[in-house]
C-alpha cells in the first residue's frame, strides 16, 4: 500500500484521539466506544506515553494506533487496533513491530497485552514474538442474585487500611494482570479496601461501598465464598469483574454454574 507513514502520537489532541479510538474499534465483540471524558479518564489511569504510542497512517490519515504504557521496565498496550476499512492489508504487524523497535530504544525489558480469546489479532501477537502467559477471566453483571439463588449467605468482612491491604494480597503471592496491579490501582481516588478475617481474601472498590470494584482476589476457596458473597451482598447494583486470573474466585463462580463473560489471554514479549 502506498503512502503509509507510522509516527508517535504525542500532538495528537484528546478530540482526535477519542475520534480515532471509535473509529478503529468498530465491529469489535463489543462497544469500546468512548467519550472524549472517558478517553482522557483511560490515558490517565493507564498512563499513557503518547510521545511512545505508535500511529499508522495512510495519506496522512491515522488508520490504525498502538497505546503503549509504561511502568518502570515494563510496557503494555493499552490498545491497538486498525480501522476496518484498512485491516488485511498488512498494516497491523507494521505497526505492531514498529511499537516494540520503540520499545527496544527506550529499554524496555517486556511488553504486555491482553486479547479476547476469539481476536483474530491474537495470531499476529504470535508472530511477531508474543507468548501467552496465561487465561484470563471477564465476569459481567453479576447480581445479587446469582449467588442468592445458589443459598449463600453473607460473611464478616472487615474494611481495612489501603496499606494492609495490598500487604495482604502480597503475602498471598497474588499475581494480578496490568490493570490490578498496585502502582495502577492507587490512581484511583477514595479507595475502599475490604477483607475476610483471615486475611486470605480481599475486594478493592472506587469510592464508596457501592463504587466500582476495582480488584478482589482469595488464597483459598473458602476466602473467595467469604469476600465474594458479602461484596455482593452489599452491593446495590450488578458486578463485573475484570481481568480476573484463574484462581480461586473464578474457580468458586464456576463450581456455582456462574460462567464467565469471555476470556482473555494474557501475553508479553521480552525485549533483552
Amino acid at each position: 500500500m502506498k503512502n503509509v507513514t507510522v509516527a508517535t502520537l504525542e500532538h495528537i489532541s484528546l478530540q482526535d484521539i477519542t475520534e480515532m479510538w471509535n473509529r478503529c474499534w468498530r465491529g469489535y465483540y463489543y462497544d469500546m466506544s468512548y467519550s472524549h471524558e472517558h478517553m482522557k479518564t483511560w490515558l490517565d489511569l493507564s498512563q499513557v506515553s503518547l510521545g511512545h504510542s505508535i500511529g499508522i497512517l495512510v495519506n496522512n490519515q491515522v488508520v490504525g494506533f498502538s497505546l503503549l504504557s509504561i511502568d518502570g521496565k515494563n510496557g503494555w498496550i493499552a490498545g491497538t487496533c486498525i480501522d476496518p476499512d484498512y485491516r488485511l492489508k498488512g498494516l497491523f504487524s507494521v505497526l505492531l513491530q514498529t511499537q516494540l523497535n520503540l520499545a527496544k530504544r527506550i529499554h524496555l525489558n517486556r511488553v504486555y497485552l491482553e486479547v479476547l480469546e476469539q481476536n483474530y489479532a491474537r495470531i499476529v501477537y504470535q508472530s511477531v514474538g508474543f507468548k501467552c502467559l496465561r487465561q484470563l477471566y471477564v465476569f459481567r453483571q453479576l447480581s445479587k442474585a446469582d449467588l442468592e439463588n445458589k443459598g449463600l449467605k453473607a460473611h464478616p468482612v472487615l474494611l481495612i487500611p489501603l496499606e494492609q491491604y495490598f500487604q495482604n494480597r502480597s503475602n498471598a503471592f497474588f499475581n494480578p494482570a496490568w490493570q490490578r496491579k498496585e502502582s495502577y490501582l492507587r490512581r484511583h481516588s477514595n479507595l475502599l479496601a475490604l477483607a475476610n478475617p483471615a486475611g486470605t481474601a480481599g475486594a478493592l472498590f472506587a469510592g464508596e461501598k457501592c463504587g466500582p470494584l476495582l480488584d478482589i482476589w482469595s488464597t483459598t476457596l473458602t476466602g473467595a465464598v467469604e469476600v465474594l458473597s458479602t461484596i455482593l451482598q452489599r452491593s446495590e447494583e450488578s458486578l463485573s469483574l475484570t481481568n480476573q486470573p484463574n484462581d480461586w474466585i473464578s474457580v468458586f463462580l464456576c463450581t456455582q454454574g456462574i460462567d464467565s463473560y469471555t476470556k482473555q489471554y494474557e501475553m508479553f514479549i521480552e525485549l533483552t
